[in-house]
């Protein structure tokens, strides 16, 4: 209950407005492949067990997207204070570029970012101009509401954490060892 409270208190300004139906089933854009099994990865970039997981999980994850066994939606929980940020640098340059490759290196690299605490938006900005990436800045409150629905209705209160959902029944897993386990069920 303390967690959906947090959660809201973060994205409570961001959040104000509905997302339209067709985003709230799809997850706006962070939500990849053809697959029938909805798959929905919870993490926040400065969660140190999330970043020592996403180099074993991310293999299995875009092996079952490119096999169209998964649909997975990536959803980036706001449990630390600049999480947010994170969330809206993720966003912006998957308006710029809307790619399935593209957002798992991007993920890595803003795990990267969080694990050199770049916690201002110009240092962050400078630091993806270097790489090249580029940003398309829109307004992320239906996106925000779309993951705050996604956290609530999940309870989801930690990170990493993983959702499965397949024939209309939904399994929760925890931590990188679970979550990988489950992943890896899927290719069967």
């Amino acid at each position: 209950m303390l967690s959906a409270i947090f959660i809201g208190s973060i994205f409570i300004h961001s959040a104000c407005v509905a997302a339209p139906p067709d985003q709230q089933a799809t997850g706006f854009m962070t939500s990849f492949g053809a697959g029938k099994i909805k798959v929905t990865l919870y993490s926040d970039y400065f969660c140190g067990p999330c970043r020592a997981a996403e180099p074993r999980i991310e293999p299995i994850i875009k092996t079952l997207v490119q096999n169209n066994k998964i649909n997975i939606t990536f959803i980036d929980v706001p449990f630390h204070k600049y999480s947010s940020l994170y969330a809206r640098y993720f966003l912006f340059i998957l308006k710029e570029k809307n790619d399935f490759n593209y957002a798992l290196s991007l993920r890595g690299l803003l795990f990267d970012m969080a694990k050199e605490n770049l916690t201002e938006a110009e240092k962050i900005e400078e630091y993806l101009k270097k790489k090249g990436i580029k940003i398309k800045q829109f307004d992320v409150k239906p996106v925000f509401s779309v993951f705050k629905n996604h956290l609530e209705a999940d309870n989801i209160n930690s990170t990493p954490t993983c959702v499965i959902e397949r024939n209309g029944k939904k399994e929760v897993f925890k931590g990188g060892d679970d979550i990988l386990k489950s992943l890896e069920s899927l290719k069967f």
